[in-house]
């Protein structure tokens, strides 16, 4: 409408405005209207480049929203895997236990049957009761009798040596042996029930990490603001930073 203006001025100007004449000038003039109108080329360039750049954020967004996601699923797997072995080693630690308590039963008894004839085979001695000291010899156990004889080495003939035979290196009990590493195993599966723990807790805030990403790659694109779509892509790289480096170090187990 304005170009129509234009025109019906600048023919009323000329005197040009007759019935049937068109005179050859209004060629130069619509000429110089047309030369006056907006370039499109100039228009359509800055558009063209705002819809690349608003791909490239598109892309950005795509690449961290799949790594979040494909790192988030294995920190949640991981964590799993990790809360089945401490499972598994915290069964283990209550059947030791109850093989521990097995044992100490078992030693305490043969403990008491040993220290029983010893005292009774003490007192046969300061009685003089030979037949009765002969008796309960035989009696021994196969486990007390090399530190009953070592204990009684180096004592005259009817003398009883200071001490007893219990606080030599010599009495060793099977059933004391057994529980020791019993013991062992029930301190090495604590520190595995504790390492898995651990394990499982650093994959579980991993998890957490990748939310955050998912989160903030996912709202930056809904922004009509450039700065803040940047801030919000940023701190999802930061983010994201983190839980590759967190994948990449912890430890790894299959199952």
């Amino acid at each position: 409408m304005l170009n129509s203006y234009k025109i019906s001025i600048l023919l009323a100007s000329y005197g040009i405005l007759t019935i049937g004449k068109v005179p050859m000038g209004l060629l130069s003039l619509l000429k110089i209207l047309g030369s006056s109108s907006p370039d499109k080329n100039a228009v359509i360039e800055p558009e063209e480049g705002r819809q690349k750049i608003q791909r490239i954020i598109e892309i950005i967004i795509l690449l961290l929203l799949a790594t979040a996601t494909v790192a988030s699923a294995w920190s949640v797997y991981e964590a799993s895997a990790w809360g089945n072995v401490q499972m598994e080693n915290v069964g283990a630690i209550a059947l030791s236990q109850g093989e521990s308590i097995r044992l100490t039963d078992n030693d305490n008894m043969l403990r008491t049957i040993d220290v029983n004839l010893f005292l009774s085979w003490v007192q046969a001695a300061s009685e003089k009761q030979t037949g009765r000291m002969v008796f309960l010899e035989g009696r021994f156990r196969d486990e007390f009798r090399p530190a009953f004889n070592e204990w009684l080495q180096g004592a005259k003939p009817g003398e009883v040596p200071p001490g007893t035979p219990f606080s030599l290196d010599s009495y060793s009990l099977k059933t004391s042996r057994e529980l020791e590493q019993v013991k062992l195993n029930i301190s090495g599966n604590l520190d595995k029930v504790r390492q898995a723990n651990a394990n499982s807790d650093s994959y579980i805030l991993t998890t957490v990490f990748g939310a955050l990403v998912l989160f903030f790659a996912g709202v930056s694109g809904k922004w009509k603001w450039p700065v803040i779509t940047l801030i919000f892509i940023g701190i999802a790289l930061i983010f994201l930073v983190i839980v590759l480096q967190r994948v990449f170090t912890l430890p790894v187990i299959i199952t």
